[in-house]
C-alpha cells in the first residue's frame, strides 16, 4: 500500500512537471526573442539571388527591345506576312502586322491567327494581340 502511494505520488509529481514543461513551450514557430524564423527564398538559388544582384536571372536575359527584334523575326516567316509593329504594354504584346500584297480577304484571318498562334508558343509571358493592315 505504501509503495502504490509513492508510486502514485511519483507518477502525478512527473505528469505535473511534464505539464508545466510544455506549457513553457513554443508553439508560433518564433524564437524565444519573438522573431519569425525564416526560410530561403525558393528562388533556385537558396536565397542567394535577392542578396547577390549579379546572379542572372530573367530580366537580364530578355528586355522588350530584344523580344520585339525576336518576335518581329518569328512572324516575318509567316506566309502571308510582310512586315510587323509591335508595341508593349507591361506584359501585352499589341502587334500589327502589313500584309503581303495579292493576299485575299478570305486568307487574312488565316495569317492573323497563325501569327498569334506562333508568337503565344514562342512568347508565353505576354498576352499576345494581332491585327493586320494592307
Amino acid at each position: 500500500m505504501q509503495t502504490q502511494r509513492k508510486t502514485m505520488k511519483w507518477m502525478v509529481v512527473t505528469v505535473c512537471a511534464l505539464l508545466i514543461l510544455s506549457g513553457c513551450g513554443n508553439n508560433a514557430k518564433t524564437n524565444s526573442n519573438g522573431m519569425k524564423a525564416k526560410s530561403y527564398a525558393n528562388d533556385g538559388y537558396l536565397g542567394r539571388a535577392n542578396s547577390n544582384p549579379s546572379l542572372p536571372g530573367h530580366h537580364i536575359v530578355t528586355n522588350y527591345d530584344r523580344d520585339n527584334r525576336s518576335m518581329r523575326d518569328a512572324i516575318r516567316k509567316v506566309p502571308g506576312v510582310a512586315d510587323s509593329n509591335i508595341t508593349f504594354t507591361g506584359a501585352d504584346a499589341y502587334v500589327t502586322i502589313k500584309l503581303a500584297p495579292g493576299l485575299k480577304a478570305r486568307e487574312i484571318p488565316t495569317v492573323e491567327q497563325q501569327a498569334a498562334t506562333v508568337l503565344r508558343f514562342n512568347y508565353p509571358r505576354y498576352t499576345i494581340h494581332v491585327k493586320s493592315m494592307k
